[in-house]
């Protein structure tokens, strides 16, 4: 028989072996006994039952485990906490990636696969249908002293962008220091933006903000531009003291998951610069200066849809839902600021 404290001392496998020598042990001494195949089942039967029992115990403990935990991992998967961080985390971990694999001429092609004429595809944004809702549109409206109701009803949800000149009346005389902001904050100094297109010398990859201010105060360029997008949330709660939620908005539209900032100096230039957002609710806010904004109607909409000019100028704030038009700028002359903001929004 068995010797309980030696057994203790076994590993998981001479355990097993030794007990498969005892059973072989028992089957031999019952057929030398003269034991039949249905009186050793009748014996066996009692450990049989309990191993079956043990085993169909086990199993059903494995799956009630893996349906909590996918369960859980679905509700979860679901929150736009979950895919807004993983959406953080994988722009941060490719700019992480950039001084081994230059992914940069992948992510500014238009389309990695080269898209099938006539095809309809139930991701796309935008369908031959909507494009009713932009045909008529040839200007932008400019309001004041306005509501959520109007913003919305009036304009947003007919497809047309709108101006609200009195967001902010401080901004006329306001001052925007944005590289003390970013020296003054040690958090935001070694924030890195997820996105960033200038015309200055660009040093080390990827270039954090104390970097770029580094570039702007240091270098003394007469003409530049720079604009990045912000997914470090630190740095997009930070750069909202810029411009704080407008007055109209309601508040059950949430906080702004990204913001993009639009600094340039002299620069003089005939050419567009794109940027591409999230679907959802883009309000831009002309905090200093004057950027020229182009609105083009997006794919199949272009032979519908005429693309809109607008002159944004300071203290001016443009509202639009985005699911409709892609967005260009170019940079006024003298100094300008402008930041943008990034809003999961549902026309309803």
């Amino acid at each position: 028989m068995m010797n309980t404290k030696n057994m203790e001392n076994m590993s998981q496998r001479e355990k097993f072996q030794l007990l498969n020598s005892e059973v072989r042990s028992f089957y031999e001494y019952c057929k030398e006994v003269g034991m039949s195949d249905d009186e050793m089942d009748v014996i066996c039967r009692p450990l049989m039952t309990a191993v079956r029992r043990a085993t169909i115990k086990r199993w059903r403990r494995i799956f009630l485990l893996c349906t909590v935990f996918m369960a859980f991992g679905y509700v979860v998967y679901q929150t736009d906490v979950f895919q807004w961080n993983v959406a953080a985390v994988t722009r941060l971990t490719l700019i992480k990636l950039l001084p081994l694999w230059n992914w940069m001429p992948l992510y500014y092609n238009k389309c990695v696969v080269e898209r099938i004429p006539m095809q309809n595809f139930d991701g796309e944004p935008v369908s031959s249908n909507d494009c009713i809702a932009c045909e008529a549109i040839q200007d932008i409206a400019r309001i004041s002293n306005t509501d959520h109701n109007e913003v919305l009803n009036h304009h947003l949800l007919r497809g047309a962008p709108v101006i609200v000149t009195d967001a902010y009346n401080e901004w006329a005389t306001g001052e925007y220091n944005f590289t003390g902001l970013v020296s003054n904050d040690d958090r935001l100094r070694e924030s890195v933006p997820c996105r960033i297109l200038t015309n200055i010398r660009i040093g080390k990859q990827p270039m954090d903000l104390q970097e770029i201010v580094s570039r702007i105060t240091e270098s003394n360029i007469p003409s530049w531009f720079i604009h990045f997008q912000n997914c470090d949330i630190r740095a997009v709660k930070t750069f909202r003291v810029l411009a704080p939620r407008p007055y109209f908005l309601s508040p059950e539209i949430p906080p702004s998951h990204f913001n993009w900032l639009l600094l340039s100096k002299n620069y003089d230039t005939q050419r567009f610069k794109y940027l591409e957002f999230d679907i959802g609710l883009i309000i831009m806010s002309q905090l200093k200066g004057k950027n020229y904004i182009q609105l083009k109607p997006r794919t199949p909409c272009e032979s519908v849809c005429s693309p809109i000019g607008i002159e944004l100028k300071q203290s001016e704030t443009l509202v639009l839902s985005n699911s409709l038009w892609e967005f260009e700028y170019m940079p006024g002359k003298g100094d300008n600021l402008a930041m943008i903001t990034e809003t999961d929004w549902v026309e309803a």
